[in-house]
């Protein structure tokens, strides 16, 4: 068990490490000073391991310190009345079951776990359970400190912080013991999230735990508390089905194969959707010239990736406009109080006009059906074809993009719409502006992005460092918007501005650096 419980550290510890040093060689200035491997630099070795621990104690803390503080605090703002113990506790409840249903860390596939068991050879059952019970003790002690906390701000007994983080961890057995019977019975490991009950429960939950504090409802504290503490006794007994499974090996081969087949099948597939998607028909043409016309023929042909999905989101986006107002008018006060709800809520929506911008999908079409091999042209890589196409290009997927931006800021504007009242006319016309303002920032972000650091190299995978880097920055920043309770006025004039601001220097920023930076990678 120690020797199973070493490896796997030190296996860790290496794949980690070599990340870590593949993003140092991307680094421009760093990459010429760089020995070739680990093992021959000593002080390279302590750096890289150094940054290693800083980023285990940060992956550690930081995502609790999210979850806890951005979850609980958002819907704190959201109630006036409720007690806040009340609020905590059936917050707790809902977003534990939601976690046991969508994220347990239990026979998921890991690199350090492919080389373990299919090279190395290590025994399964003990390094399942070794890795099993170290994600479970990363919860207990991330969360610990974070519960007691904010629990004892919100009025929660000592005693009941600290058991929570344990409730939770015991609670990851329930469904580690049901993927184990279930693949005794069929043959398949089952996931979390991937069952569609699991996500209709998780989708009901997440609606029920969200309007609740909207409409000042509370669940009853004690019961709350006694359906999280009844997570200890059910989760030991299924620790015990857990433990004394032998079929490990089996069951991790069986994973490993299914994942792997599964990412390439993926992967094929997903350069079959865009190949499929490309209008094969050759009457397909353009009156106009030059890159106008090369443009104009890249769109007919891929109008089923950028055009229909777009148009299917407007579509929904609108449905569910219709569907909410229609509502509104059967409920006492309806319109008075969705629009109360909503006025504080439009930074949540930034992230919605994120998730359904085009504009990754956008650079991924154009790198892997045109740019590819157009690259390979000395003319196509001269300062003025670049930005003249560029240009050209940023106009068509802000014609994509703004349409479903500008259908979900009219259906948030009618929702806070109230007739006779100027002002309720004024924050929905500024909530329009304001989300088709993001559409176009989204569209700009992206493609600034593709142009600056063209992250693809000729297998249409991502290798920018840089890219990867700041596509994971701005989730996180748009994550962080979305718990915030700003006013409609507040919000709407410093996004629009941000907007302007942002897209300029994105412009700029292209036109001094894109000849350079826009070519294929190895």
């Amino acid at each position: 068990m120690l020797k199973t419980l070493k490896n796997m550290f030190g296996l860790r510890k290496a794949y980690k490490s070599n990340s870590i040093l593949y993003v140092l060689r991307q680094l421009p200035l760093i990459k010429k000073i760089l020995p070739p491997a680990l093992s021959v630099s000593k002080p390279l070795n302590i750096i890289v391991t150094t940054l290693y621990v800083i980023g285990e104690i940060l992956n550690l803390f930081m995502w609790k310190a999210l979850y806890y503080f951005g979850v609980f605090g958002y819907l704190r703002s959201m109630s006036d009345t409720l007690p806040s113990d009340v609020l905590f506790c059936q917050t707790l409840l809902i977003c534990t079951i939601i976690g046991l249903l969508m994220n347990v860390d239990f026979l998921s596939y890991k690199k350090d776990k492919f080389y373990a068991i299919n090279i190395f050879k290590l025994n399964a059952k003990q390094y399942t359970l070794i890795d099993l019970m170290f994600s479970l003790s990363k919860i207990i002690v991330g969360s610990l400190p974070i519960v007691i906390y904010l629990g004892l701000s919100w009025g929660i007994p000592l005693w009941f912080c600290i058991a929570i983080p344990f409730c939770v961890a015991f609670g990851k057995f329930i469904y580690a013991a049901y993927v184990l019977a279930a693949y005794d019975k069929t043959g398949v490991v089952n996931y979390a999230g991937k069952s569609l009950i699991s996500w209709i429960v998780v989708l009901l939950l997440g609606l029920g735990g969200f309007a609740m504090p909207l409409l000042e409802i509370g669940l009853p504290k004690e019961p709350c508390m006694a359906g999280v503490l009844l997570l200890l006794p059910v989760g030991f007994v299924c620790a015990i089905k857990v433990f004394t499974y032998k079929d490990y090996l089996k069951i991790n081969k069986s994973m490993l194969s299914q994942v792997e087949l599964a990412m390439k099948t993926a992967k094929k597939r997903g350069n079959k959707v865009i190949e499929s998607s490309i209008e094969s028909d050759v009457s397909i043409t353009s009156n106009k010239s030059g890159f106008e016309y090369f443009n104009e023929l890249f769109m007919k042909r891929h109008r089923k990736i950028l055009w229909k999905p777009a148009l299917n989101m407007t579509i929904v986006i609108a449905v569910f406009a219709v569907i909410v107002n229609i509502g509104m008018l059967f409920v006492p006060d309806g319109r008075q109080i969705i629009a109360k709800i909503f006025d504080g809520m439009i930074p949540y929506f930034s992230f919605i006009a994120y998730t359904i911008s085009r504009g990754e999908p956008f650079t991924k079409a154009l790198f892997m059906n045109c740019d590819d091999s157009m690259l390979t042209f000395s003319f196509y890589k001269k300062r003025n074809n670049v930005l003249k196409l560029f240009c050209i290009r940023l106009r068509e997927i802000v014609k994509v993009n703004i349409v479903p931006g500008l259908a979900l800021g009219i259906a948030l504007g009618s929702f806070v719409f109230i007739p006779g009242d100027m002002e309720s006319v004024r924050k929905a016309l500024l909530i329009i502006l304001t989300m088709t303002a993001e559409s176009i920032l989204f569209s700009v972000h992206f493609l600034m992005l593709y142009y600056l650091f063209q992250p693809y190299n000729v297998n249409t995978e991502v290798k920018g460092v840089y890219y990867t880097i700041i596509k994971f920055g701005t989730y996180i920043l748009i994550y962080l918007l979305m718990f915030q309770r700003i006013p409609i006025a507040t919000f709407g004039v410093a996004c629009v501005a941000f907007c302007v601001v942002y897209s300029a220097i994105a412009c700029l920023l292209v036109a001094m650096l894109a000849p350079r930076t826009f070519k294929l990678k190895n």
